[in-house]
């Protein structure tokens, strides 16, 4: 198989697994950041051979979710004045390939799930204010006021922690990416 049918192979393995199946239970927004890179199946053999630098990356990638995950749930503290459930439906779910991680196999995406109710706040939106192409709107009719205002304890927290992951990802292996397009709440 040459390195283009290999790229492809690998496409529709990493989008096969975002089917409700998938989700972590009690979770309807997934964000996730994705580790790609230009090399193909062969080269993360390869890669997955050495299971010493494999084991060490996991583990680095892990302690980076659970440092996000910390500063995460501190944000919902400082942003949120009457958090109920959100921060205890704030989950870490590692993945390779949208299969749970076999040992030996790299961490290929970390996830981020928690609550609706995040997103909501996170855009202030919700009970009479949309979202409609990007742009917040006032649909209620009883009052023309805005009452609700956005909280953004998320994406903040993510752009401040991605280029740790990136440096980690680089020293492992300096042809692999960090896809940020399904992280971030609105973009």
């Amino acid at each position: 198989m040459g390195s283009h049918a290999e790229r492809l192979a690998m496409e529709k393995n990493r989008n096969s697994w975002r089917g409700k199946g998938n989700q972590m239970p009690g979770e309807r927004y997934p964000l996730d950041v994705i580790i790609e890179g230009d090399t193909g199946i062969t080269q993360q053999w390869e890669r997955q051979q050495d299971k010493e630098a494999v084991a060490a990356f996991n583990a680095k990638v892990r302690a980076w979710g659970d440092r996000v995950n910390g500063a995460l749930q501190s944000s919902i503290d400082t942003w949120i004045t009457k958090d109920v459930k959100l921060k205890g439906s704030l989950k870490q779910n590692y993945r390779h390939y949208g299969k749970p991680i076999v040992e030996g196999e790299e961490v290929t995406s970390i996830g981020f799930g928690f609550r609706p109710e995040g997103i909501y706040v996170h855009l202030g939106v919700g009970r009479g204010y949309n979202m409609q192409g990007g742009t917040r709107i006032l649909t209620k009719k009883s009052n023309s006021e805005w009452n609700r205002e956005p909280k953004p304890w998320f994406n903040p927290v993510i752009e401040q922690h991605i280029p740790q992951l990136v440096e980690i990802v680089r020293e492992y292996c300096g042809t692999l990416l960090v896809n940020t397009t399904r992280i971030f709440i609105n973009r």
